[in-house]
């Protein structure tokens, strides 16, 4: 029998259950277990179908997530047992590849940033800004957020919902350069392809997780900030490397978090570090995720 999820089953397995599965997926990373390989692209008149495919070995996994660029993007992602080649199940629709993104990225701040960072910043107001706080707050006892947007309406649209879901107080900036000088983790989600903030403004300290445009001449960071990192990380090194155009910070040298997770290389080296986490997506992750909240729902 072959199992169906949506995003109902998605939200109610949750954004804490989805971090340890990610948290997981990473151990296994570092132990050789996970498949991850860059994700394929197949271009059409109308637009491109992109597969991110990848499992675990240890565990006889395997699968795909399948999303589009055509103006309505429905997703899926595809569950088998590699050791049959039976379909274990599906999972429908585009929270699971949100809920995905913003683990890896809590994870990062779990990792990353100092245990006793009180402020977050969060700059962009759509889904996935939404979620990566959500995640955020699972991984830290934040006393504050500092939220911007470009468009006025959706700032206070999103503040508003913030409001409603996190029990600390939610500040609207009037600029990014604002939140990124007063906050202790700053999280860019944008579509914006130009600097949101100079690196003179990050402090001592910050930890930055830049999930928005990263690619030569269109970018949401500036890649100065570089220079005031001692620790750049990413999910995917070789997802980094795979980007065209270019990623803003290919060839430098980029921790896998996955050795950051497992002990082998530090996420900071002191409490006045500047560190980033690059999120590039790592092929794999999904399908885990989608394993988890199938095997949820056949228990249930």
């Amino acid at each position: 029998m072959i199992s169906m999820a949506d995003d109902n089953d998605v939200a109610e397995f949750g954004i804490g259950r989805s971090i340890s599965v990610m948290e997981q997926c990473f151990i296994e990373r570092c132990h050789g277990t996970l498949e991850s390989p860059p994700r394929l692209h197949a271009g059409l008149t109308d637009g491109q179908i992109v597969f991110t495919v990848g499992g675990s070995i240890m565990q006889h996994v395997a699968g795909f997530r399948v999303y589009t660029t055509f103006p309505h993007d429905q997703q899926m992602t595809a569950v088998y047992d590699s050791a049959s080649g039976h379909l274990d199940g599906v999972v429908e629709g585009s929270l699971l590849g949100a809920y995905r993104t913003a683990s890896i990225g809590a994870l990062s701040i779990k990792y990353m940033s100092n245990s006793n960072a009180e402020s977050l910043g969060i700059i962009g107001s759509g889904v996935q800004a939404f979620h990566q706080v959500m995640a955020a707050l699972n991984v830290r006892n934040f006393s504050a957020i500092y939220s911007h947007s470009r468009n006025q309406n959706h700032l206070h649209t999103f503040a508003d919902k913030l409001r409603s879901y996190a029990h600390v107080p939610v500040y609207e900036m009037e600029s990014a350069e604002e939140v990124a000088a007063i906050s202790d983790v700053i999280i860019t989600a944008t579509r914006s392809g130009s600097p949101l903030f100079s690196p003179e403004k990050i402090r001592k300290g910050t930890h930055l997780v830049a999930v928005g445009r990263k690619s030569v001449g269109n970018s949401e960071i500036d890649p100065a900030v570089a220079e005031l990192c001692t620790v750049l990380a990413t999910d995917s090194p070789a997802q980094l490397e795979d980007y065209d155009p270019p990623h803003i910070m290919a060839g430098k040298k980029i921790t896998d978090l996955s050795e950051i997770i497992c002990g082998k290389r530090p996420g900071r080296i002191s409490p006045e570090d500047v560190t980033m986490f690059l999120s590039v997506g790592l092929s794999g992750t999904e399908v885990m995720l989608a394993k988890a909240i199938l095997d949820r729902k056949v228990k249930l």
